[in-house]
């Protein structure tokens, strides 16, 4: 018998409240570790039996050999519970050391957010017909898509590039009436820097979400609304600091869009029946 279906019938055998073998079965049960570290006499005494009784109680009810099977099958059992808590532990140790990353990430962000550079971009939005959203890395879309449905929410409805052919095709037809937000992590795409130079020429204004750190990007952009990481090693997948990190400047700048007008503001209490 394995472990699993000896703790199984032990704890179907205890419902048995009447019962010497439900009895027994609690005892063991209550008392795991002092089983395996007791002679049969010692467990006979305990479960008010005696020690032929537990080998027939082994023998007839568990289908084991006998004392020493069981004594074994519970030390299995217990290590596996020990493992089990490790685990246990070394993921909740996990969890609490991403929370202080993106947590870290996000006060850092908070500290490297200049306002003016927010309300620049905000400026420009509401004096432009057309806001296009570029970002063709799948690593950012969950910004992306935040940033493109509050912006809906209150009568923005931007332009989503999300691949290089198309923001070639709006290289050809933007002009001043344009506003391009870029959304990158690394922001070193030597294509898409080649299309917001383009873009500039055009007389679009840009503006730049990426990490804090300089760029080629941040060399032609008008507007640049950094964020910070804590992750040991940035150039990895992102999946922590970083995300959560975009996922409040995303926030933040819709919170100056809203803020800085009030028919906005009132269009969203409506949209969201707030009352």
């Amino acid at each position: 018998m394995d472990v699993t279906k000896l703790i199984l019938k032990l704890d179907q055998l205890s419902k048995e409240h009447s019962s010497a073998s439900g009895i027994t079965s609690r005892i063991i049960l209550d008392n795991i570790e002092l089983i395996t570290n007791s002679t049969i006499s010692k467990v006979a005494q305990i479960t008010y039996t005696s020690p032929a009784t537990i080998t027939r109680f082994c023998q007839r009810h568990l289908d084991i050999s006998g004392f020493s099977e069981l004594q074994t099958l519970l030390r299995v059992y217990l290590n596996q519970q020990e493992e089990q808590n490790r685990l246990l532990l070394q993921n909740k140790d996990k969890k609490i050391s991403k929370f202080e990353e993106i947590s870290k990430a996000i006060n850092a962000t908070d500290a490297l957010i200049e306002t003016n550079q927010v309300d620049k971009l905000v400026k420009a939005i509401y004096n432009t017909k057309t806001v296009a959203l570029i970002s063709y890395d799948n690593s950012v879309n969950h910004a992306v898509t935040e940033l493109a449905e509050k912006m809906n929410l209150i009568g923005i409805p931007p332009v989503i590039i999300n691949q290089q052919d198309l923001l070639d095709y709006y290289t050809k037809i933007s002009d001043s009436s344009w506003v391009f937000i870029v959304i990158s992590h690394f922001a070193e795409n030597i294509t898409t820097y080649q299309s917001i130079v383009q873009l500039k020429k055009n007389g679009s204004r840009i503006g730049l979400i990426s990490m804090n750190k300089p760029n080629k990007y941040s060399s032609v952009c008008d507007y640049w609304i950094k964020y910070a990481v804590t992750d040991a090693d940035p150039l990895q997948k992102i999946k922590h600091s970083a995300n959560f990190s975009l996922l409040y400047v995303v926030q933040v700048l819709f919170n100056r869009i809203l803020t800085k007008d009030h028919d906005r503001f009132e269009k969203i209490i409506k949209t969201l029946k707030i009352e």
